[in-house]
């Protein structure tokens, strides 16, 4: 059973095990430790619009999953994104989350939609979309991480 828990202090480790070449094959780069550490106090401030928020596989951490407002084509939407560590991928875990966290935004009531920006070569994380009922609008150059990342806008009605 899959459920979602807001993030932690004792979380930051998970932080770590996301930052290597494997977890960020589809992202332009790694971040320093600094910026890891900004990272964590952002996803500990519970005062913002939206979360980060813990997905938990029984009583295991698995990865993470959040939402945040975003501007997408002049509107402020929610934006999307997960992350589940490599030795719990391919067991559905990500799709699960994603719906419990369709369920929290749809329940907010703040925003129309939500948006997920994989990178157009990945492939588990464009299926996702797909099988959650996202619509492809766009393949764009989004600035990321001081680079451009090439990626899909997925868009969902909610």
């Amino acid at each position: 059973m899959v459920t979602l828990r807001p993030w932690q202090p004792e979380d930051r480790p998970l932080l770590d095990a996301f930052n290597t070449p494997a977890m960020t094959a589809h992202l332009v780069a790694t971040e320093s430790g600094e910026e890891l550490e900004q990272r964590h106090l952002r996803y500990l401030k519970d005062d913002l619009p939206g979360r980060m928020l813990m997905i938990v596989d029984g009583s295991e951490s698995v990865g993470t999953i959040g939402y945040w407002e975003t501007l997408e084509g002049g509107e402020v939407v929610w934006e999307t994104g997960w992350g589940v560590l490599p030795q719990h991928q391919g067991r559905g875990l990500a799709g699960l989350a994603l719906q419990e966290l369709l369920a929290v935004v749809r329940a907010d009531g703040r925003h129309d939609e939500i948006h997920a920006y994989p990178a157009v070569d990945n492939e588990p994380s464009n299926a996702l979309c797909r099988r959650a009922g996202f619509t492809l609008r766009a393949t764009r150059r989004f600035p990321f991480r001081g680079e451009e990342l090439l990626s899909n806008d997925w868009a969902l009605v909610l």
